[in-house]
């Protein structure tokens, strides 16, 4: 069994952005009352730590929003993501380094496709392909002749 998303993330974002909320004000508070330098340190570091909240939320986010993370890179493989039930299914893309701290990602050809996908992605080969295009050039992706 995979890793699930329930209700409850949304409640975790809700309290990460009331949290940060409720700093900011406490920063504004304490310029109002003419402690600048400490303010503006606070809300420099507020700020940051928001940045780094929504970033780490974004894989998440982007599963409960849209349904699907057009994935992100782990070891050697290139690793996509939807959301079915509240529970997370994926499959891994072969990568290859290209140079440059660029990626080429290698596709199945149509029947190695249907062979190897699970049942969920068999059938909907262009449709994940085009959402890994969001992440890719067209000149990044290799699409593999069936053997």
């Amino acid at each position: 069994m995979g890793e699930r998303i329930g209700k409850q993330f949304s409640g975790v974002l809700t309290a990460g952005l009331l949290i940060g909320a409720l700093a900011l004000a406490g920063e504004l508070w304490l310029l109002i009352r003419g402690w600048v330098l400490a303010g503006i340190v606070a809300i420099v570091l507020t700020l940051y730590l928001l940045r780094w909240f929504w970033r780490a939320t974004r894989r998440k986010r982007d599963l409960v929003r849209r349904g699907y993370h057009a994935g992100q890179r782990v070891g050697t493989n290139w690793v996509y993501e939807e959301l079915h039930a509240g529970e997370v299914l994926s499959l891994q893309f072969p990568l290859e380094y290209a140079g440059r701290g660029e990626y080429e990602v290698r596709i199945p050809g149509e029947r190695n496709w249907l062979a190897s996908m699970p049942d969920w992605a068999k059938g909907r080969r262009e449709e994940i392909v085009e959402r890994l295009n969001a992440v890719f050039k067209r000149s990044q992706m290799h699409f593999e002749a069936d053997a």
